[in-house]
Parts: C-alpha cells; structure tokens; sequence
C-alpha cells in the first residue's frame, strides 16, 4: 500500500486493458461496445469555498500563536532586564571613572596654580623694587575711538598674485 493519496476518480476509465489481437471482427465490436455503451462524464466535486480546519486544529493554531507572541514578548523582556542590570551600571561607572579624572584634574590645575602664586608672592618679597598695589592705585583707562581709515575712490583693485603652489589647500 503506497502513503500517496488515492485518487477520487472511477478507475474503469484508467486502468490498462489488455489489447486483444488485432482481428477485424473483434475490433468492429469494441468499437460497438463503445459507441453504444453510455459515455460517463466526470463531473468536478463541488469545493468548499472557505478551507475551515476542525476545532483541534485550530485550538492548536490559536496556542502557536500565542506561544509565538509569548516568545516575543519574553525575549523583549529579557533584553529590557539585561540593559537594566549589566549594560546601565557598566555605562555608569564609565561615566563615573571619567568624572573623577576631571576632578583629579581640577585639583592639579588648582594646585599648579596656588604654586605659580606662592613663588610670585616669594619672587616680589625678595626685590624690594616690586610692592603690593592697593586699590586706590589703580589706574582705568578708557579705550580710544579709532576711526577706520577710508580707502581713496581711485584705487584699483588689487591683482590675484598665483603662487607655486596652486593647491586649495594652501
């Protein structure tokens, strides 16, 4: 028995004959045979118009689908929680370590420049030429209008002078 479907048709029409020998006689009666025998027409079986499963299978094709949503949805969460719990604090304490090298870089500025002040304050205790100015000894000098010079109306314009190197990028 082969696993292939059967096919839904009458066989009579389709199974092999075996031919008798070509005798006149008996070919004048097949052909009777077949001219008086009442021809059967195939006629299509009538097709659902809408393919409906059994109720099984659909109760299983509705669980695949919600396993399938349920897996997606799973996956979704299982990323938010892996960002929430590895990838966030490891960005933080990036961060974190990039802060403290600007402080410990403040603190050197800071420190670099509280020196640069100590050994001009030590430098002007030494020469007796430089004191301390006060307050009152500071002079404020307002800025002078400079008024833009004016080119003469016959000049020429200027010539484009080419250099060696004719570049853009010079």
């Amino acid at each position: 028995m082969s696993a292939l479907r059967q096919p839904d048709f009458y066989p009579e029409y389709y199974t092999p004959r075996v031919q008798p020998a070509n005798t006149d006689s008996q070919h004048q009666e097949v052909v009777t045979q077949l001219l008086t025998k009442p021809s059967k027409t195939v006629c299509p079986t009538t097709f659902p118009t809408q393919n409906s499963l059994p109720k099984q299978l659909e109760t299983l094709s509705l669980i695949q689908k919600g396993s399938f949503g349920l897996a997606i949805a799973s996956m979704a969460a299982s990323i938010g929680l892996y960002m929430s719990t590895v990838q966030i604090p490891k960005l933080w304490s990036q961060e974190y370590r990039h802060l403290e090298d600007l402080q410990l870089q403040e603190r050197q500025l800071i420190a670099i420049n509280e020196t640069m002040k100590y050994q001009i304050a030590r430098e002007a205790s030494k020469n007796n030429e430089l004191s301390v100015s006060q307050p009152e000894s500071a002079l404020f000098i307002t800025p002078a209008k400079v008024a833009p010079k004016k080119l003469p109306a016959t000049a020429e314009p200027l010539e484009a002078v080419e250099s060696e190197w004719s570049s853009l990028g010079y």
